[in-house]
């Protein structure tokens, strides 16, 4: 699929076999073997990132990749120009895509003090712009919140979100429980780097407080 954006590597270049020609510098081997492979590549002096779960197991490169990976474009279009959200510049096939490179650390490498308060009032903000135009994160955590440029903070890895066309009175409550597990995150991100003195997260909302008591069930961590 070309380009979605006019500026960036051209469609020609942003194609598996083109890309595999070139040097990669692994930034992430994802969490588990269910999650991409995150890898920065340059192509004509401009870094990209592109994001893939071809190197996964066949399970995962075959049903559970491509799902993720339709989830993460349809929230990256409906976020497109969005201060602190990466431009998809393009789908390279159903296993992967192309992204802005982000300048900047994310926070599970950061310690308390390095960001100050208005950083978190940035990143609650734009959490908040992500919500008005339809999309929950709903995993949100340390890893996917980038301290860019000048302060900006940048949120990535849709794979896991919620995106709805409908109103906002119109969501229904599967959405506000993502939109307050959104927010909850913020605010734990928050505790945890920020200024001393912050304030407790809220509690979790009832979904997610059910999610927590099946993985103790089933031995996996709270």
């Amino acid at each position: 699929m070309p380009s979605h954006g006019s500026t960036g590597p051209a469609a020609s270049l942003l194609t598996r076999d083109a890309l595999s020609a070139l040097p990669r510098r692994r930034i992430h081997a994802g969490r588990n073997r269910t999650k991409a492979v995150v890898d920065r590549v340059t192509i004509d002096g401009v870094a990209i990132v592109v994001k893939d779960v071809a190197p996964r197991p066949w399970p995962v490169r075959t049903f559970l990749g491509p799902w993720q990976m339709a989830r993460e474009v349809r929230a990256y279009r409906r976020l497109a120009g969005l201060p602190g959200i990466p431009r998809l510049i393009a789908v390279i096939d159903r296993r992967a895509i192309a992204l802005d490179h982000v300048a900047g650390q994310p926070l599970r490498n950061l310690r308390r003090g390095d960001l100050d308060a208005a950083f978190f009032d940035r990143l609650e903000a734009l959490v908040a712009a992500m919500h008005a135009r339809g999309v929950a994160h709903a995993d949100l955590h340390h890893g996917d919140v980038i301290a860019g440029p000048g302060g900006q903070p940048f949120v990535i890895d849709f794979s896991t979100s919620w995106v709805t066309s409908r109103a906002a009175r119109e969501r229904g409550p599967l959405f506000e429980q993502m939109r307050r597990a959104d927010l909850r995150a913020v605010a734990k991100l928050r505790r945890r780097l920020g200024p001393p003195g912050s304030p407790d997260p809220p509690p979790r909302p009832a979904l997610f407080r059910l999610g927590v008591a099946l993985r103790r069930l089933f031995g996996g961590r709270g």
